[in-house]
């Protein structure tokens, strides 16, 4: 039976409440540490606003409102190492506990004047925090929650990596399913990626395990498409992969190791909005790193858009009928993964399947 408008709206509010309690538990990225100079800075995540700012002893995130009159923080300053509110000049230090209010006479240090901390860390040139008290799915009882995911290469000498920000109105499932997809590139990105004509018979390997799934594609040689036209020596394999909460990754190799390494680390703002960091990773050269960019970025960022502009057409889409109402077949290899880990699946074992694609 077809749902109606009404079902699949009531559906997905469902849905978007479960990805919320999920996401939560996870340590979800928010930006490159470099982004976070000597100003606080404001940015949201599953609706939550929070205001970041660095001293001496390291980053710190509080809720972007003070307690006083729920001015953002944000729009403050930082005065030897606490963070004043831009209204009534109270401050704060990283662990959101009030050190001064002006104009009393006598201040008494109290709880209700207190910022509200949010859990944070700072690894491999990005910063994390974690909203949520629960465990997340797999995480030992008794334990902390793990770190936040290692990004690889980042401080590997061999290897240099660079960052473009950008990002996309679509849900966090459906932006991350479309960067891992083999299936549309022959008509979203016809000619730059794959084309129709140059169909070949390809495996795929899909490995499971905790809160991790890989697709591993053997058997072609090379895309059809300009970028691997120009760019790419013989390929042995290629793979896509996502990380629970939200990083999706290509990677692309041939007999000598890593061609090019594509990791997304997305930010869901709300469930229909993701901030994009791009972290492209490519091989030192002696003398070709610098000329490796410029020659590459054009095509990369132009293939970017366009998966951009695919995914906010579906998310209209998907507004204007009320919700989503998807039909898969066997070729949508990463969805259902996507899926189970998102309502928070996690693999005790590893698990795998091997298929057959004509991609």
């Amino acid at each position: 039976m077809n749902r109606t408008r009404n079902d699949v709206s009531k559906t997905d509010g469902a849905k978007e409440s479960a990805v919320y309690a999920e996401l939560e538990k996870h340590w979800l990225p928010l930006c490159p540490s470099q982004d976070l100079k000597r100003k606080p800075l404001g940015l949201t995540v599953l609706d939550v606003p929070l205001v970041l700012f660095r001293t001496e002893e390291g980053v710190h995130a509080l809720l972007d409102r003070c307690p006083h009159r729920n001015v953002p923080l944000s729009g403050g300053r930082l005065k030897a190492g606490k963070l004043v509110c831009p209204y009534h000049g109270w401050e704060f230090d990283g662990t959101g506990t009030c050190t001064r209010v002006p104009g009393l006479c006598t201040f008494k240090p109290g709880p209700h004047q207190d910022a509200s901390p949010v859990a944070v860390r700072e690894r491999d040139g990005f910063v994390w925090v974690r909203l949520g008290e629960g465990k997340a799915a797999g995480e030992p009882d008794g334990m902390p929650g793990p770190e936040p995911l290692s990004l690889p290469f980042m401080n590997d000498p061999e290897y240099y990596s660079f960052v473009w920000k950008t990002a996309v109105r679509g849900s966090l499932l459906n932006a991350a399913e479309n960067l891992l997809d083999a299936t549309h590139t022959h008509y979203v990105h016809a000619g730059l990626i794959r084309t129709d004509s140059g169909r070949q018979t390809v495996n795929a390997r899909i490995r499971a395990e905790g809160a991790t799934v890989e697709i591993e594609y053997t058997g072609e040689s090379g895309q059809a498409g300009l970028i691997s036209r120009l760019f790419e020596r013989d390929r042995q394999r290629s793979y896509g992969r996502f990380f629970m909460p939200g990083v999706a990754q290509i990677e692309y190799s041939s007999e000598k190791g890593l061609t090019l390494l594509i990791t997304a680390v997305m930010r869901p703002t709300s469930y229909a909005y993701q901030d994009i960091y791009a972290v492209i990773t490519m091989k030192r050269g002696r003398f070709t790193n610098g000329l490796k960019k410029r020659l590459l970025t054009p095509f990369l960022k132009k293939a970017l858009n366009q998966d951009i502009a695919i995914v906010e057409t579906q998310q209209r889409a998907l507004e204007r009928w009320g919700g989503e109402s998807f039909h898969s077949t066997q070729a949508d290899l990463i969805r259902p993964y996507l899926e189970q880990l998102m309502k928070g699946k996690v693999y005790d074992a590893p698990y795998e399947k091997k298929v057959q694609l004509f991609v």
